[in-house]
């Protein structure tokens, strides 16, 4: 019994040892698959959730390898089969679903065919997505990515003529680009829209938003989203392959989430989507573990219908293959207030959102928080004059205040000033100032409480230089008398002989002639510098001009003083302005519209 026993042990013994020696001949398979591995006819599986937080496998039949899909990368054409598929076809949300060949990662579901009939899809090669991932970080530490590349000057808020671009559309047109649909011999392969889950967003908010965010390759859909403050005890507390990942544009009373799948998780390192999500490069976005509530099934579109349920690392990378999220990293969110007065009987009066503090979103997202706030507390079509006063923090420096006034016979408009601010300050050429919240308070007034002006009339048609005359401006308004106010204006002596023309227009109409700022400091001055809203302005044309020079407006130089504030051979010089002499007449009410009148100034008598 003792010699079985100890032949046994020995026998056992001979195995290991050869089984150990096997190992050590033996090559181990390795974890990805390459393209070149891959034939028509391989069959295999992929994985996705379909409901809930946990993958599914779907199986998978490779068609063909479409070559030079990309840039020195091919494509691999699959047709899974699931019941879902099968029902709904490509499926927004499911880029990314990791496709295992052999038991090994071969890529990520990725790409759709235009009107395809057939749940065929196009996979990204892992390979092709792992180069992108290894991409070095060019941003430092704490530096949001991109807000140190200059994007354009301004001056008084308004594009110069060598930079005259919408921060927004520009951003929208360069996403848009880098997501064109690409020609094959097959026909037009097409990123798999990112579905872009929106929920508490009001409709009108929605559709401007929708519009916006079209072009960047999402497709905004209103079905809530917003998920638990307290993620609950089956909720994962990593990702994992195959896994539903969020992108967070917005949380709280708002939120709107674009969702897709992680294709390979290792650590804190997940690489996810298998085609860019809008194309920003280095970026910084919060992530979450996302949880399927629906596969919407649609003959123009089918999509997964998703929620953030557990705030989890942030979007750092978005290349041409992929997206990369650390779980590890933290990405800013500029908290968003709004606080509508005025409303009597209106069920929700504030609103709380985090949006996310990305200089090329965060100003338009809070845009939509407060065209939501508005529609929903006073969407009807009514009378209605509105104040808006604005607070925007700015960090390291003192908040900058703004109020803007305005009047509607439809509804109140989301336009404000620290909209615009935000806008131009979070995107500057001088330095990064970053964003840590906006506040809005409106006051809301039922009635058609603003003045137009009617028309302009002068005391006399002839004056002397030097001399003064009145100018009548006839102010309407619904529902009671003209207002007409009279403004003494003077004639400088320089306008002996000139025709003069004299312009009237309400504060909010009225451009202030600002110097193109030189550094962080002048950007914020000019920025904050307009006419009130509730004054009227009177322009007068003066003769020769001036020039904007190191920060600064210098008006009414000689001749001589131009030439050489501008020489000819160089570019460090003034820019020319017009001169114009300005009279502000504080009205107490919006002022809207504008008039010209002209004026005869003698000769000056010997």
């Amino acid at each position: 019994m003792r010699a079985t026993t100890f032949a046994l042990i020995a026998f056992a013994g001979a195995l290991a040892g050869s089984g150990a020696l096997l190992a050590q001949t033996t090559p181990v398979a390795a974890p990805f698959m390459s393209v070149s591995e891959v034939r028509p006819g391989m069959r295999g599986y992929g994985l996705s959730v379909f409901r809930g937080t946990r993958p599914e496998r779907f199986d998978v039949e490779v068609i063909d390898v479409v070559h030079n899909f990309r840039p020195h990368m091919d494509a691999i054409l699959i047709r899974p089969s699931h019941p879902i598929t099968d029902h709904a076809g490509t499926v927004a949300g499911m880029s990314g679903s990791p496709i295992y060949l052999e038991n090994r990662l071969v890529g990520a579901y990725a790409y759709g065919w235009e009107f395809g009939r057939d749940p065929v899809a196009g996979v990204t090669p892992i390979e092709a997505m792992m180069a992108d991932a290894r991409r070095p970080r060019r941003t430092p530490p704490g530096l949001l990515p991109g807000s140190q590349v200059p994007f354009e000057i301004l001056a008084g808020g308004r594009p110069l003529a060598a930079a005259a671009r919408d921060p927004w559309g520009s951003f929208a047109e360069r996403a848009m680009a880098t997501r064109a649909p690409l020609q094959t011999a097959f026909g037009a392969l097409t990123p798999v829209a990112t579905p872009l889950t929106v929920g508490g967003m009001g409709d009108r908010a929605f559709r401007n938003l929708r519009d916006a965010l079209e072009p960047l390759g999402m497709i905004p859909v209103q079905a809530g989203g917003g998920g638990t403050a307290t993620p609950g005890a089956d909720v994962p507390t990593r990702y994992e392959n195959g896994g539903a990942v969020a992108v967070r544009l917005m949380s709280g009373d708002i939120s709107a989430n674009g969702t897709g799948t992680v294709t390979r998780a290792e650590g804190n390192e997940v690489v996810a989507f298998g085609h860019p999500m809008m194309g920003m490069g280095e970026t910084l976005l919060p992530a979450a573990i996302a949880r399927i509530t629906w596969v919407l099934a649609s003959e123009r579109r089918s999509m997964k219908i998703s929620e953030a349920v557990r705030d989890l690392g942030a979007l750092t990378q978005d290349r041409p293959t992929t997206i990369v999220v650390d779980a590890a990293a933290r990405a800013p969110v500029m908290p968003v207030r709004v606080t509508v007065r005025g409303v009597d009987g209106a069920p929700h009066t504030t609103w709380n959102v985090n949006v996310a503090g990305h200089r090329n979103f965060a100003p338009r997202l809070a845009a939509s928080v407060l065209e939501t706030a508005l529609e929903e507390t006073a969407g009807d079509h009514g009378d209605v004059a509105w104040t808006v006063r604005a607070r925007v923090a700015l960090r390291g420096r003192n908040p900058v205040e703004f109020v803007d006034h305005g009047s509607s016979g439809e509804s109140v408009h989301a336009a404000s000033a620290a909209n615009d601010f935000m806008a131009r300050v979070m995107d500057n050429a001088f330095g990064v100032i970053p964003v840590d919240g906006v506040s809005y308070e409106v006051d809301l007034h039922w009635a058609r409480d603003f003045s137009y002006i009617r028309n302009v009339s002068l005391s006399q048609a002839e004056v002397d230089p030097g001399g003064a005359v009145d100018l009548r401006v006839n102010l309407a308004r619904y529902g009671e008398q003209p207002d007409l106010r009279t403004v003494r204006v003077e004639i400088p002596r320089e306008l002996a002989g000139r025709d003069v023309e004299l312009e009237v227009s309400g504060g909010g109409e009225t451009t202030p002639d600002l110097a193109e700022p030189e550094s962080l400091d002048d950007l914020v001055r000019n920025l904050q510098v307009r006419f009130p809203d509730d004054a009227l302005v009177v322009s007068v044309k003066m003769p020769g001009a001036g020039v904007t020079l190191r920060g600064r407006v210098v008006q009414n130089l000689p001749s001589s003083a131009l030439d050489a504030l501008r020489p000819g051979a160089s570019t460090d010089g003034g820019d020319p302005v017009w001169n114009v002499r300005r009279t502000v007449v504080p009205v107490g009410r919006i002022v809207i519209g504008r008039d010209r009148v002209r004026l005869r100034v003698r000769e000056v008598r010997l």
